[in-house]
């Protein structure tokens, strides 16, 4: 597995995070340091930009849709773009009903906020 790599931008008032590898338990220490700064502000509007992303334990999409959650609870969001269908299935399992927004392309992620 290729070790998670992310990069944070800025796109308007949208947080981007682009990232490549896998997002198991390790990566995601380090990765969920970054979204709880991001959850920090005022408003807090992310894009994972998953084109690139090879895997994501279980555990950890249940920590991703538990950020969306906060997000949400703040007035802002967490919504997912490239998400391999397979992934996102085992997401919308893991939610239970509290779906995460997934969509093909980073301008209508954008757009849907």
């Amino acid at each position: 597995m290729q070790e998670l790599q992310f990069n944070v931008r800025r796109v308007n008032d949208v947080e981007v995070i682009e990232m490549t590898g896998a997002i198991d338990a390790l990566a995601f220490t380090a990765f969920s340091a970054t979204l709880v700064r991001l959850m920090e502000e005022a408003t807090p509007c992310i894009v994972l930009e998953c084109s690139q992303v090879s895997y994501i334990g279980s555990a950890q999409l249940k920590g991703l849709i538990d950020f969306a959650h906060r997000a949400q609870a703040r007035g802002g969001d967490v919504k997912c773009v490239g998400l391999p269908q397979t992934i996102q299935q085992v997401a919308n399992l893991i939610a239970m009903g509290d779906l995460i927004e997934f969509y093909d392309d980073l301008p209508q992620a954008l757009r849907s906020f």
